[in-house]
């Protein structure tokens, strides 16, 4: 064979898309090292993966299931670090817990904890605070202020 098209292919794998991820994995694992099941006859290493393909010299399940593994983002943990000493039970209503309802939760609370006010609120609050402020000091430099305020007390009564 000394041409390889993809139409050599297809008895193996009869997918196009298929067949370019197959040959890209395999070129890949042959720039890196691995041994060709073919004669090389100077080809590249392109060329080198269909003709395997075609001549069904390599396990295309074992091919696959290393393209998967290598774009899986996050890989199965086969052993834990922690010692079954060491676990934590779960709560009894864990497992109605879902990460929607934890969101909505915690967002709630965020709400409640947090102050809404606007900037003239803000100012009317720091006058107010003023104006209390300056009353006490009045209070305090003008000791009559109060008998005055129970005398009227005493006479309305």
């Amino acid at each position: 064979m000394a041409r390889v098209t993809t139409e050599d292919c297809i008895t193996s794998i009869p997918n196009r898309f298929q067949l370019v991820i197959y040959a890209c994995s395999r070129a890949r694992d042959l720039t890196s090292g691995s041994e060709s099941e073919v004669t090389k006859n100077n080809d590249k290493n392109t060329v080198i993966a269909l003709r395997e393909i075609a001549e069904k010299k390599i396990d295309l399940v074992k091919t696959w299931d290393s393209i998967v593994n290598a774009s899986q983002k996050y890989q199965p943990v086969e052993e834990t670090d922690i010692d079954d000493e060491e676990t934590v039970p779960m709560n009894e209503n864990a497992s109605q817990v879902s990460f929607d309802n934890f969101e909505k939760e915690n967002a709630s609370e965020k709400k409640r904890k947090k102050i809404y006010m606007t900037q003239n609120e803000i100012q009317k609050l720091i006058s107010q605070k003023k104006n209390a402020s300056q009353e006490d000091e009045n209070s305090e430099q003008d000791p009559e202020s109060e008998p005055s305020a129970t005398n009227e007390n005493t006479l309305k009564e």
